[in-house]
């Protein structure tokens, strides 16, 4: 049962690829995505139960736009100079639909620093038209300027 629901996430991001990007096959095992924020992000010195939001495009492998990604987090740890914050993810794919990811994100000195907890394994929860029965797990890197989404290789 399992395997059937991740596969739905693999075969969705497939189908948006192949419109959008390079040619892609339903046993491709990992679709990268990468947000570039434009808008928000996380303030320096935070402090447990702050919110931030951010606002990011979305593209391809061949770095075509295919929708953007809006972001909410609050914190939930913020001890000397470690913060962990509970994240919500929305990528819109245009056409498609929305997936939602979620997950913890970790901040060392106040500030991302890439590498620090790469990857962040978070969950897909679901989402909107072809991701309305998502599910399984997704990596999560933070990388200057943004995010790299690893999806895939779910079952």
């Amino acid at each position: 049962m399992r395997m059937r629901k991740c596969g739905v996430v693999v075969a969705a991001l497939a189908a948006v690829l192949a419109v959008s990007g390079p040619t892609a096959t339903a046993d491709q095992k990992v679709t990268e995505l990468r947000a570039y924020v434009v808008a928000g992000g996380k303030p320096r010195g935070v402090v447990e139960g702050q919110h931030w939001q951010s606002y990011a495009m979305l593209r391809d492998a061949a770095d075509k736009r295919i929708g953007d990604v809006s972001i909410a987090c609050v914190v939930v740890k913020a001890r000397d100079k470690r913060v962990l914050a509970d994240c919500g993810h929305a990528l819109r794919i245009d056409g498609k639909g929305t997936l939602l990811i979620h997950g913890t994100h970790h901040y060392r000195d106040q500030t991302v620093m890439p590498g620090t907890a790469d990857p962040m394994r978070h969950i897909v929860t679901g989402g909107t038209g072809d991701f309305a029965h998502a599910s399984g797990t997704a990596d999560l890197l933070e990388v200057i300027g943004g995010y790299t989404y690893k999806l895939g290789g779910l079952g």
